[in-house]
């Protein structure tokens, strides 16, 4: 009888060892319409490609795309706009690393950057440095936005 009531937390055990969820693609597009973009990445930052048969990497672009977007468009609570596109463009940066031709996270990041170079202060030297590795190039005293060749 005790035998019998260690098979539910068996079970349990079983189904909580792996850290790739049966159905990650599900999942992952619950979140999405959720915007509960931090969780996704972690679970696909955990997931084990041998033991699901999704394509992780586009899963990852996808979340980053989306949460580019959101962070562009929407916002999270209190953000300033400052601070929303920097985050923005940083998802989007991910995105492309991911991808190289997404081209519709070259169109946002082209979009932020000439948004910045209406202003004053332009993004942070790290996120022109990541940009600049992925082709671009940001001329804050022409204002104008090049994808390098």
């Amino acid at each position: 009888m005790r035998f019998l009531s260690l098979i539910p937390l068996l079970f349990l055990f079983i189904a909580c060892g792996s850290n790739t969820p049966k159905n990650i693609e599900k999942n992952i597009d619950q979140l999405i319409d959720q915007d509960e973009y931090e969780k996704a990445i972690s679970i696909l930052e955990d997931a084990d490609s041998s033991k699901t048969t999704a394509d992780l990497k586009l899963l990852r672009e996808k979340v980053h795309l989306n949460y580019g977007m959101h962070l562009e468009y929407r916002g999270e609570g209190e953000m300033g706009m400052r601070e929303r596109m920097t985050g923005a463009l940083r998802q989007f940066i991910e995105t492309l690393k991911i991808n190289p031709n997404n081209q519709k996270a070259r169109s946002e990041i082209n979009q932020i950057m000439s948004i910045y170079a209406t202003m004053p202060k332009s993004p942070g030297k790290d996120i022109k440095k990541e940009l600049q590795k992925l082709g671009f190039s940001f001329e804050h005293e022409t204002s104008s936005v090049k994808r390098q060749k």
